[in-house]
């Protein structure tokens, strides 16, 4: 840390300085604050800005050209369908001001091409950041309330679950997955000093915590990471057996956690369904690839996304479209017995694209995932991977993550999820760069 002040004081001109201040305590402040994390982003925003137009400072961009035409023709997508939306009052916020996120991706781009200490820098924040979550979570867990005197959410009928700084909102363990991933690419990218260890313990304490979050789509995203980074580990029998020990503590230790991850989640699939001989129950007891209500919740975004095909009802529109669809929708009692169900978003990432940005923004995106998770198995078919193919191949993991298809997720459009989307891409902007440059 101490080199770190140093490097500010003595390496960086002023404007840098506010950048990198702001950008070091971003991950810290979305586990506190959304309101300080999207200011601090916002301020970023401006100051980058002043530096490309201002400036004229837009020396570092020429590099990453086509991922700049990507994001403008994603944001021209957003532009279009608020134009062309019915809920302009409700929509113009999120769509107008969405160009915030992605300069706050170039921001780390432009620092980290700027001072090759930055990574250092941002390396140190994640780690700060990731050690006091999982201490505050530990100290939750075992006293029942965090440093901050908030206690272990509980509902009726259901288990106790840690949410550390997030206080009574589920998001723990979907923000430590998510960023999982960034700080894995960064270790190996800086060589950080005991990385192994580091890394281990990370991976161990987050895998613990996540099943006392009992969020299942973290767990899910967590068991990818896991798996994707059983094929590049070269500890993996280390690593393997400190998975089994977790899994063997959790589940023989607290028999609740069982019947809430793995026996509620096949009682809401009701895939067990797919492997009985006797013959279909009615129509309200058919398998699902979801809960009944997520599916409900897909359901009425594909509907919302056929009456406005091509660029979508407009971004966080998806409860007012919801609402007006309903008058007009004659229920047919089918099969498997869908209804339009409104709420926020539909808990589910390309059917909230579909629905909100139409299917231009869909193949966008759709586009983006598969190119990473090529990228990625080229990877993984390598002979002899090293520290670049690594890094690369954990940064890619964040877009893999967020962009997985039929799992339920967040609003894609939220502030706090497009935070947690937007502050790696910074990263793997430079690293695929680099990783270009050294094919």
């Amino acid at each position: 840390m101490k080199n770190s002040i140093n490097f500010l004081k003595n390496n960086s001109d002023f404007i840098d300085r506010f950048l990198i201040i702001f950008i070091f305590f971003i991950p810290f402040s979305l586990s506190i604050s959304i309101f300080l994390a999207d200011f601090l982003t916002s301020v970023t925003g401006l100051i980058m800005l002043y530096i490309f137009f201002i400036k004229k400072n837009v020396e570092s961009l020429k590099s990453i050209k086509k991922e700049i035409i990507f994001f403008l023709f994603l944001y021209l997508l957003i532009f279009i369908s608020l134009i062309l939306s019915k809920y302009k009052d409700y929509s113009f916020l999120a769509s107008f001001f969405y160009f915030r996120y992605f300069l706050l991706s170039l921001a780390i781009f432009y620092l980290l091409k700027k001072y090759k200490q930055f990574s250092i820098i941002l390396c140190k924040s994640l780690l700060f950041t990731f050690l006091v979550i999982i201490g505050d979570s530990f100290f939750q867990y075992f006293l029942g309330y965090n440093i901050l005197g908030y206690k272990q959410l509980c509902c009726a009928g259901e288990l106790n679950h840690i949410t550390s700084f997030f206080g009574a909102e589920k998001k723990l363990g979907s923000y430590l997955v998510r960023l999982l991933p960034l700080i894995l690419s960064l270790i190996y990218f800086t060589k950080f000093k005991h990385s192994n260890k580091i890394e281990l313990l990370i991976l161990v304490s987050v895998g613990w915590i996540v099943f006392f979050t009992s969020e299942r789509t973290a767990l899910f995203l967590l068991i990818m990471i896991y798996g994707f980074y059983f094929l590049l580990s070269k500890e993996k029998i280390l690593f393997s057996v400190s998975i089994i020990v977790i899994f063997v503590f959790l589940f023989n230790f607290n028999k609740d956690f069982k019947g809430k991850i793995i026996d509620g989640t096949i009682k809401q699939s009701q895939v067990n369904l797919f492997f009985e001989n006797s013959p279909r129950p009615v129509y309200q007891d058919i398998p699902r690839l979801f809960s009944y209500e997520h599916e409900n919740l897909f359901f009425t975004g594909i509907k919302i996304f056929k009456n406005n095909p091509f660029f979508g009802s407009g971004v966080k529109t998806f409860y007012k479209s919801c609402a007006d669809l309903q008058p007009k929708f004659q229920f047919k009692l089918d099969e498997r017995n869908n209804r339009l169900v409104c709420s926020t978003h539909p808990h589910n990432t390309y059917a909230q694209i579909l629905s909100e940005i139409g299917i231009f923004g869909f193949l966008l995106i759709f586009f983006l995932f598969i190119k990473i998770l090529f990228l990625n198995l080229k990877i993984i078919l390598k002979k002899n991977k090293n520290n670049l193919d690594k890094s690369f191949f954990f940064i890619n993991l964040t877009f893999i993550i967020n962009l997985m298809p039929l799992i339920p997720s967040g609003s894609f459009f939220n502030n706090w999820m497009s935070l947690i989307m937007f502050f790696p891409i910074g990263f793997w902007l430079y690293i695929n760069d680099s990783y270009i440059k050294n094919k």
